[in-house]
């Protein structure tokens, strides 16, 4: 359990990427990045037992490049998802999207946009169900 509870912090850095001046040469498992909200944050309580292992399972099936136009759509519509990715938002599955997004609002600095996180997830998933790719 403690080996879950250095993991899916450093999983997550790959799906949520903040920082906007971050390149794809960036190491987005690199738990030690300041640029990311949850740098020295400690881990949220799990809100379920089992929760952060479900998350762990969605983020291994997430392309890291993919997770940086995924965080980015979800505070800015303008950022546009391209075709790979929304098939990778598709292949995650609609449960897995809000899950995640689920995870990121527990974090101090999210909580505010819970909301906005759990409906953009469910909207993108959405979107890219209509692309029929």
């Amino acid at each position: 359990m403690a080996r879950l509870a250095y993991v899916i912090p450093v999983m997550m850095v790959a799906f949520f990427l903040i920082c906007n001046t971050m390149t794809m040469a960036t190491n987005p498992w690199n738990e030690n990045d300041k640029e990311v909200p949850w740098y020295g944050e400690i881990l949220p309580p799990e809100p379920f037992i089992g929760f952060y292992a479900k998350v762990a399972q969605c983020l291994w099936n997430v392309n890291p490049v993919c997770g940086v136009q995924i965080y980015k759509h979800l505070f800015d519509q303008s950022k546009k998802l391209d075709d790979n990715c929304c098939r990778n938002v598709v292949k995650v599955g609609v449960q897995c999207n809000r899950d995640l997004g689920w995870a990121l609002g527990l974090y101090k600095k999210f909580k505010p946009h819970r909301a906005l996180i759990d409906i953009m997830s469910v909207r993108t998933y959405q979107e890219c169900v209509g692309r029929k790719l």
